[in-house]
């Protein structure tokens, strides 16, 4: 499952820049928030980065360039903006949030609760601040008393000498995954990768995940090993759930609709798409495809059961016509403001929705 997507920090009423005789560029920023709020974020990131050509310091300009490349994936264009227009003005709360947020996703969970506490030694008494604060100690504090084990490009973190063997499993799990997965998408990713086995309660307390969930990739893949030995093929299956999640979001950070994530992850994992057909049709419920290009975290178990089945499906149904480059595909919308057009040009969504019905 993929986790909420990390909230983007947008000032619904315009930032104003402050200069007399600047019109150029105050007209850049107001057009610029416009096209982040309309979701066209490569043309916002232009003029944002036009408006710093004549302003390069400008606090409220770094921060608009900083949320467009954020909102495209490129988190280290944002984080040295970010950095200067927090030097330039450190009371200024909207760029601490994001870079906070940033630096959480990409597992420096020290990093960012530093950056919120000297957000909020300047901004005291801020809720986003201090909400976002507690849960982050509350989980430094559960990591506190965990071990590492590293191996190639994997990062498991894991309590205690009783799940030893459970890291282990996991690492070995991972490493063979990693290199099927990246045979069939043609790509290797390069970053590393952590991941965070949990008891169920500490899963449940810090990701926050609906009951229905096996596994959470935020940034970390994140598992409850709750039975695990009981069930070790289960395990395994929720790792590469998780391990393709974190993969396709290296290859493209934005704009991959869930249910893509969520059909290539069941894939890799090796699920039954004709159990899938069964059940769909035995439900007799459908979910329109472009409903499900958001998080599946709101669901209930009924409709989470139908968003992986039609998800599992579509993708099935792309994969049978073999014609379809995955790399071309995931760059492609990485770099789309409308999934359903890429997929349209492409040629990937031919059929997809009748796949669904048969």
């Amino acid at each position: 499952m993929l986790s909420r997507p990390a909230c983007v920090i947008l000032c619904l009423c315009v930032l104003n820049v402050a200069s007399a005789g600047a019109q150029t560029v105050a007209e850049l920023n107001e057009t610029g928030w416009t096209l982040l709020q309309k979701g066209e974020a490569a043309r916002a990131a232009t003029l944002f980065a036009n408006a710093l050509s004549q302003r390069p310091d400008d606090p409220v300009l770094l921060f608009g360039a900083s949320v467009s490349a954020h909102v495209q994936g490129h988190a280290d264009d944002a984080k040295p903006k970010l950095r200067r227009a927090l030097e330039v003005n450190p009371r200024f709360t909207p760029a601490s949030l994001l870079l906070g947020e940033i630096l959480y996703r990409e597992g420096d969970l020290d990093q960012a609760i530093k950056i919120y506490e000297s957000a909020l030694r300047l901004s005291p008494g801020n809720a986003d601040l201090t909400a976002r604060l507690e849960t982050w100690r509350q989980e430094a504090d559960v990591h506190s008393t965990f071990i590492e084990r590293r191996q190639d490009r994997f990062r498991v973190m894991f309590e205690g000498r009783t799940d030893a063997a459970l890291a282990v499993r996991a690492t070995d799990a991972l490493n063979k995954a990693f290199w099927r997965i990246g045979q069939e998408l043609r790509a290797y990713p390069t970053n590393q990768i952590s991941v965070v086995l949990y008891t169920e309660k500490q899963f449940r307390d810090i990701t926050r995940a609906p009951e229905w969930s096996d596994g959470v990739f935020d940034g970390r893949i994140r598992i409850p090993v709750a039975g695990a030995s009981r069930s070790p093929g289960l395990f395994d299956s929720v790792l590469v759930h998780e391990l393709t999640h974190a993969m396709v979001s290296s290859l493209a950070p934005r704009g991959v609709p869930t249910w893509m994530h969520e059909g290539l992850a069941q894939h890799f994992e090796g699920a039954d798409v004709q159990a899938a057909k069964r059940r769909l049709q035995a439900h007799g419920r459908r979910i329109p495809l472009e409903k499900l290009e958001g998080s599946f975290s709101a669901l209930t178990t009924a409709g989470a059961i139908v968003a992986y089945d039609e998800s599992l499906v579509a993708v099935d149904a792309i994969l049978r016509r073999g014609n379809v480059s995955w790399t071309q595909l995931l760059y492609a919308l990485a770099e789309s403001d409308s999934a359903s057009q890429t997929l349209h040009a492409l040629g990937a969504d031919v059929d997809l929705e009748a796949s669904l019905s048969h």
